[in-house]
This record gives structure tokens, sequence and C-alpha cells, in this order.
């Protein structure tokens, strides 16, 4: 059963911005530590804040608790991928304990990007 769905549709520049003023200091407030390595590493840093970033606020909004609140702070939650490439939430205790009080235990998520945007779309069942 569809407990929540959200999505969430970034202008890059908007994120090129806030990484120009803020550095490491903006990418250490929305990536946990596994991502801030792979951020390091990325060939297109904006487009990986960006899509990070929309990723974790499209699960806040398919969980219904928005950001900040109930443990759903975007350096705790942490977007992987599968061999395929597919992207998935790694589900830590606060993630957990959100999805066990709204009687839901799986969390799909889909992300797409051009140059100027970022989008993410999440189904939680």
């Amino acid at each position: 059963m569809i407990k929540g769905i959200g999505i969430d549709l970034i202008d890059n520049s908007r994120i090129q911005v806030l990484h120009e003023k803020y550095g490491q200091v903006f990418a250490k407030k929305i990536l946990s530590e596994a991502e801030i390595i792979e951020f390091k590493k990325s060939r297109s840093p904006i487009s990986y804040l960006a899509k990070h970033f929309a990723s974790k606020e499209a699960l806040s909004k398919a969980l219904g608790t928005g950001l900040y609140r109930r443990g759903i702070f975007p350096a705790n939650l942490t977007v992987d991928h599968d061999d395929a490439g597919k992207p998935f939430f790694i589900k830590n205790d606060s993630l957990l304990e959100v999805l066990k009080s709204i009687s839901a235990s799986n969390i799909f998520l889909s992300i797409s990007d051009t140059n100027s945007h970022s989008a993410a779309m999440v189904l939680v069942e």
C-alpha cells in the first residue's frame, strides 16, 4: 500500500551559488559522510549536490515529515546505488523509526537531471 509520494525539482544554478558561497560547509550540511567521499570524486559536483538534495527533499515529502524533523536531516540520510546504478536510500535507525511509525517498509527512488535541473521522485509503501 502506498503511504506517500514526494517529488522535488532543483534549479542547479541555485545549488551552484550556494556551493560557491559556502563550499564544503554547504556540502557537509546536505551530504552524509559516505556521500562526501563520493562527492569529492565526482566529475560534476554541482549535479551531485543537486541530485542528492532533491532526493532527500522528495523523501521528506513522501514520509510527510519535511526535512529537519524526526531525525530526517539531509546529512543523516545516504543515497547509494546498486550494481546496475539504481539509486536507493540506506535505511538508518532514524529512517527505520519513521517508516515504522507510518507502517511502511519500502522506499523507491528515481533521480533525473539535465544540465540545468535535477529532479527526484520517491514512493514509500
